[in-house]
């Protein structure tokens, strides 16, 4: 479908999506999606528009304005903007993007994760996977196609997901990087009884407290922090299924300094108390 839209040039193509109420309910799902080549003149303002918009600049950039705030995505760069608030973006001269408007249960959770993490702009370790898979959901919503909305969600989900973890240091040293968070890991899972700090674990493979938590939270999805006190949960979990040790015990062995506060952490965290769940049966 072809748009009036000033500044968008005619060899430009757009298409929408209406979703079913199964898609609202369950599902990631586009409203619109298109392929724009832009002039300066390409300028768009709203007060809102019920969505979450991601755009990847194949070329030249785009100035987008929000929360007072002004950025610009440049070629081989992505933005994700919410458009459920005030904003505003325009071409800096002749550009060229795929974008889409999404939503969905959790979209606006995800976004704001994202954005707490990158921001806006993202520049992924292969930013070529989500220019892919943002055309493959433009072309399965042109009117010859037949795409189930379980497919759209799920390349939905697979570009926030990358957003969310993009990787920004090259390739050449994500394996060392690996290496160095299973290091990391491995240093917190075997002394789960010590006091454990970002600091001393960062130490341990010789990084700054600030890139070790940075990279740590790339790799695996958790802040160091949360690692060990998830570990620290799942360690507890295993010793009151397979061990008679007594909660006290295990409270400390898991590395809590009062068995008040474990059972106050495990129960927050299980919704059963630790005595509890040593009677289940699995």
């Amino acid at each position: 479908m072809k748009t009036n839209e000033t500044g968008v040039l005619k060899k430009s193509d757009l298409y929408f999506s209406t979703p079913s109420q199964t898609a609202m309910n369950l599902f990631y799902y586009p409203i619109s999606a298109g392929h724009f080549y832009c002039n300066s003149k390409y300028h768009v303002k709203r007060k809102s528009f019920d969505s979450i918009l991601i755009t990847y600049i194949i070329s030249g950039s785009i100035t987008f304005v929000q929360n007072n705030k002004t950025f610009m995505a440049k070629k081989s760069e992505t933005v994700i903007l919410d458009c459920f608030h005030p904003h505003e973006y325009f071409a800096n001269g002749n550009t060229e993007q795929i974008w889409v408007h999404i939503n969905g249960q959790n979209s606006v959770a995800f976004y704001n994760e994202i954005i707490k993490n990158e921001g806006n702009i993202i520049r992924a370790s292969d930013s070529k996977h989500i220019e892919k898979l943002l055309f493959k959901i433009y072309e399965n919503l042109s009117p010859s196609n037949t795409a189930s909305e379980i497919t759209l969600s799920l390349d939905i989900y697979k570009i926030l997901a990358e957003l969310l973890n993009p990787l920004h240091v090259s390739k050449k040293n994500n394996a060392s990087y690996e290496d160095n968070m299973q290091d990391a890991k491995k240093y917190i899972i075997e002394h789960l009884s010590e006091k454990l700090t970002v600091q001393n674990v960062a130490d341990i493979i010789h990084m700054s407290p600030s890139h070790f938590s940075r990279i740590f939270k790339q790799q695996t999805g958790f802040s160091p922090y949360d690692f060990i006190l998830i570990s620290r949960l799942n360690k507890a979990k295993d010793f009151l299924q397979k061990t008679n040790l007594s909660i006290s015990q295990i409270a400390y062995e898991v590395g809590f300094n009062s068995e008040s506060n474990f059972i106050y952490f495990f129960t927050k965290n299980t919704g059963l108390s630790p005595t509890k769940f040593r009677k289940l049966a699995f």
